[in-house]
């Protein structure tokens, strides 16, 4: 729910028109595909149910890498091109265990 409405709010608001969905894992390298999928054909549509055209943006542009996959190419924009919010995604538990010398 907070991501929703921080997503409204960057759009609505703030007039962001984009948002970065970066996944620190590779196993959730499909991810920020199926966000963009899911979100962009349900949001992206300017009108309302009844046709009637909206008085304000409708959704926002997801895209999105696993950050060993983007790295070379848009976080270049995101680093020092344009603001553009970014949802880093991270895991609180690893897949495979981790041994620290």
């Amino acid at each position: 729910v907070l991501l929703g409405l921080l997503s409204i709010w960057n759009v609505s608001f703030l007039g962001y028109p984009a948002r970065a969905i970066l996944p620190y894992s590779q196993a959730l390298e499909k991810f920020a595909p199926h966000i963009q999928q899911v979100s962009m054909e349900s949001n992206g549509k300017g009108v309302s149910i009844d046709g009637v055209p909206l008085p304000f943006e409708a959704g926002e542009i997801d895209f999105g890498e696993p950050g060993t996959n983007g790295q070379h190419s848009f976080y270049q924009l995101i680093h020092q091109g344009r603001v553009i919010p970014c949802d880093f995604i991270g895991s609180a538990k690893s897949q495979q265990p981790i041994y620290l010398k």
